[in-house]
């Protein structure tokens, strides 16, 4: 079986399909890759061919342009507006995403064209790929990135890619589908059918230094801001963290990727120690707890190794999840000019905000492996009557669908 998938350029959205993508390699599977900018290199460390279906397109544009506060600002607004519609997805959202889509949708469908996939999974926000699905008549995989679900979704997206149809010829339909969950359904944001796959995490690779594997003599706190948030807003939202961090008996590590100038904090506390990129799911193993910026990667990371969390959120779905970590008592949230010594104290006391970890971590360890997914993607009767009921959304369209039944 040929497997396409399709991504937004943001690692965000791609690292999250990376193990089903390596499930379905390993289980004999041709798997490629169409993204544009960043989203190459993400494929190509995670040892995934990948065409670039967009070279030269204005994409960065799309989320616009300005000077870093006024990037910051815009990025808070949103993320406060997405919170507000709950589990409906933000017409804003449809809107931005649908033109990153449009911009990659012709040469989505040009390498779907050539490549001719039996099976096209695309990102949650991601509609190109429903398009070249449809093209093709091939069954299509909504792969989540959050914790969000929404029934409608797809259906909703269809306006935004009208012109990206009309103008290859491809009925503005949705191709026979499912969606894919990456937690436990008590977890989850919103109402929607669709297969619940656990979360494995996946940050890209990277040498753990010495000093980090060595055992720790009192709680060690990671502190991140993932990938998007230090580009577009700066590290000044860690001040805080980083004042009260130096008046608490923690040990921290500030893992802010390699393109981070750090020095923008000033001088660090003797007990914050900046650490680079580094694979945050083998670091979390050996932390207490971490301070992120609400990525629904990093706040699914810190769940399957069942560490407490602090999100500061600064925008897209951030706002949401960290209303989420605080309803299960995951830890804590609040904004990044907030964050004070007693509160870390709170979030490292035993108990307390973070009760729920253990019991998070339980539930998403239960659900289905992607290895496990991946087979019964292949198998002719893996697609159960969800499908059905997803299709009815739109008029069914054949293709290998048509010959999956309940399993």
């Amino acid at each position: 079986m040929r497997v396409l998938f399709t991504s937004p350029p943001g690692v965000g959205h791609l690292f999250p399909t990376v193990p089903l993508a390596w499930a379905l390699r390993a289980a004999g599977h041709d798997v490629l890759v169409g993204t544009a900018a960043e989203g190459l290199a993400g494929a190509a460390r995670a040892g995934l061919p990948a065409v670039d279906v967009a070279p030269g397109a204005p994409i960065a544009a799309v989320f616009g342009t300005g000077t870093t506060a006024e990037l910051a600002a815009r990025m808070r607004e949103r993320g406060q507006r997405i919170a507000a519609a709950g589990s409906r997805t933000d017409p804003l959202l449809l809107e931005t995403f649908g033109r990153v889509s449009d911009l990659m949708a012709d040469g989505t469908l040009t390498l779907a064209r050539w490549w001719r996939p039996d099976l096209v999974v695309h990102s949650r926000l991601h509609p190109a790929g429903l398009m070249a699905a449809r093209a093709l008549r091939v069954p299509a995989v909504e792969h989540g990135f959050n914790l969000f679900r929404e029934e409608a979704l797809a259906a909703r997206f269809l306006p935004y890619l009208a012109a990206a149809h009309a103008r290859n010829g491809v009925p503005l339909e949705l191709p026979d589908r499912v969606v894919l969950h990456l937690a436990p359904p008590e977890l989850m944001i919103g109402d929607g059918d669709g297969w619940s796959m656990r979360y494995v995490p996946y940050n890209a690779g990277g040498a753990l230094p010495d000093w980090l594997r060595l055992p720790a003599t009192r709680p060690r706190v990671l502190i991140t801001l993932g990938t998007v948030v230090p580009a577009l807003a700066g590290l000044t939202g860690l001040r805080h963290t980083i004042d009260a961090a130096g008046q608490t008996a923690a040990d921290f590590v500030l893992a802010l990727g390699t393109d981070a100038d750090v020095t923008a904090l000033g001088p660090l506390p003797g007990n914050v120690r900046p650490a680079g990129w580094l694979p945050l799911h083998q670091v979390l193993a050996g932390c207490s707890a971490v301070v992120h910026h609400g990525g629904s990667g990093t706040m699914m990371g810190a769940i399957c190794s069942g560490v407490r969390q602090l999100v500061l959120p600064h925008g897209a779905d951030q706002f949401s999840n960290a209303d989420l970590v605080r309803r299960h008592r995951l830890g804590l949230g609040c904004a990044p000019e907030e964050v004070t010594p007693q509160l870390l104290a709170e979030l490292l006391a035993e108990g307390g905000p973070a009760s729920g970890v253990a019991d998070a971590a339980e539930l998403m360890s239960r659900l289905p492996a992607p290895a496990e997914i991946a087979t019964r993607l292949a198998h002719p009767g893996g697609i159960d009557r969800h499908a059905d009921q997803l299709s009815a959304l739109a008029p069914a369209t054949g293709g290998l669908a048509a010959h999956w039944t309940d399993g």
